[in-house]
């Protein structure tokens, strides 16, 4: 009878929930209620790290009750373990809201771990038998410090409101260089500051102001997301709230949702996508804010997206995030069942330095920052987005279900501070045009347009800044 107690109070609270996001997979979920720790397995495909960077899993822990309501584990800062046959560490913020998994060392190929988390005293405190586990795992790719440029010099791309240095007279000499995190860069036609041409557009922002040192410029090491937000992910969301909340951020109810590559959808109270895999459209600025607070991360900026496309070398005409000023070699394409995929036998294990042309995948082998669906980014080009300061979300949303991050831009309860970079594809056999549905890494047709609420080619994708 004792050994029977016992075994009741260590482990509790066991749920078969799992999660799947390109390739990712959480499995075999248990808490230990003496431990406090929660212990799953974790796996992915063509996991990497080599001398220019690495992906990593961002892996967070929430204890749901029957309602939706829900408690954000947030870890200890000791007592975690990694194990596997390749050699894995663990990278744990600050704040303790998630942990980064990734690689020790050189290696290409799948990885699986069992990991181990010690939840924090203070919210195994708060933990009854009413809570199930869930443990969410994304993959990020690491975007390492350095010095890049942003913008470009030729016309065309002049034209779309591109970035650069400029001269005396407000014309461009050269792509800006972001040399430093704590740089304070000058908006204004004058010698040695950053300008840009809106022209009759007032979708491109103010060209002017005074971008302070706060502002995520991506100099300094930071992860994003290597997919786009997906449709299973975005239903897993969903199905971590209560039913109240989830209601008013699901995009399933949107006219003509199911004709124009939406597949999501509501039966027997859960939130299930057609395809995992397949990109989440129809998202709002704020519906992805919430998403970000809830999961721990933030939006991107303009210059942590042109960062993560380009890397470290200088601009090259009509640039590509894949290298390129083509997109004739292409083979990740949105099919004609919507589904975004590698066609013609391109497989993502055989991606290298050479051949990233064919998947789209950026200096860092992000994927798809052009060509899939448009990506919010916060703008340069106005006061709201030039005052965010990169806080990162800490698991816990409102009640009214938004974000709560002060320094993040408020979408349609604001309307300013971010804009859209990359392109967007609306439909079978439109027309291609300079930025629709690929948009090289410079253009800023809409960079401060904080319009468009849900639609067919909008997203959103996160970041998290890395640790020093």
């Amino acid at each position: 009878m004792n050994l029977l107690k016992k075994m009741l109070v260590v482990i509790i609270l066991v749920t078969p929930s799992l999660n799947f996001a390109n390739d990712i997979e959480v499995k075999n979920i248990s808490f230990n209620q003496k431990t406090k720790k929660v212990s799953f397995n974790l796996s992915w495909k063509n996991s990497w790290k080599n001398q220019k960077n690495f992906d990593a899993a961002w892996v967070f822990v929430k204890f749901i009750d029957s309602k939706g309501d829900y408690i954000h584990g947030k870890l200890a800062t000791k007592k975690h373990r990694l194990k596997g046959a390749q050699k894995g560490v663990f990278e744990l913020p600050s704040d303790r809201v998630g942990v980064f998994v990734h690689l020790a060392d050189a290696y290409r190929g799948d990885v699986a771990w069992n990991v181990d988390l010690k939840i924090d005293d203070a919210t195994s405190k708060r933990l009854s038998n009413n809570y199930k586990i869930h443990v969410f795992a994304l993959e990020m790719v690491y975007i390492p410090k350095g010095d890049f440029y942003v913008g470009a010099t030729e016309p065309e791309a002049v034209n779309y409101a591109s970035f650069y240095e400029s001269d005396v007279t407000g014309e461009p000499v050269k792509p800006f260089l972001i040399s430093s995190e704590d740089q304070v860069i000058n908006v204004s036609p004058t010698e040695g500051n950053l300008y840009y041409k809106i022209g009759r557009s007032p979708y491109r922002g103010d060209s002017k102001g005074s971008i302070p040192a706060t502002f995520p410029k991506g100099h300094d090491a930071f992860y994003m997301m290597k997919y786009e937000t997906t449709q299973g992910f975005y239903s897993d969301f969903l199905n971590a709230l209560s039913p109240a909340l989830a209601s008013t951020l699901s995009p399933h109810t949107v006219n003509n949702y199911y004709k124009e590559k939406g597949g999501i959808r509501f039966a027997n109270n859960r939130y299930k996508a057609d395809t995992y895999n397949r990109p989440a459209n129809f998202i709002t600025w704020d519906d992805g804010a919430t998403l970000a607070d809830w999961a721990g991360l933030r939006p991107m900026t303009e210059f942590e997206f042109t960062k993560a496309a380009r890397g470290a070398g200088k601009p090259m005409v009509h640039e590509f995030p894949w290298g390129t000023a083509s997109t004739k070699d292409l083979k990740r394409k949105v099919e004609l069942n919507d589904e975004l995929i590698l066609t013609d036998g391109v497989v993502e294990k055989d991606l290298n330095e050479n051949n990233r042309h064919l998947y789209g995948a950026s200096y860092y082998w992000v994927m798809d920052l052009a060509g899939s669906l448009w990506e919010k980014c916060v703008t340069i080009g106005h006061p709201i987005g030039r005052n965010y300061t990169g806080t990162h979300g800490d698991g816990l949303i409102s009640k009214e279900g938004t974000a709560t991050n002060i320094d993040w831009p408020k979408g349609i309860r604001e309307e300013g501070g971010y804009g859209y970079r990359g392109g967007g594809y609306y439909s079978h056999g439109k027309k291609a045009t300079d930025y629709n549905p690929h948009s090289p890494t410079a253009y800023r047709p809409y960079g401060s347009w904080a319009g468009g609420k849900r639609s067919i080619a909008y997203s959103q994708r996160y970041v998290r800044t890395a640790g020093k």
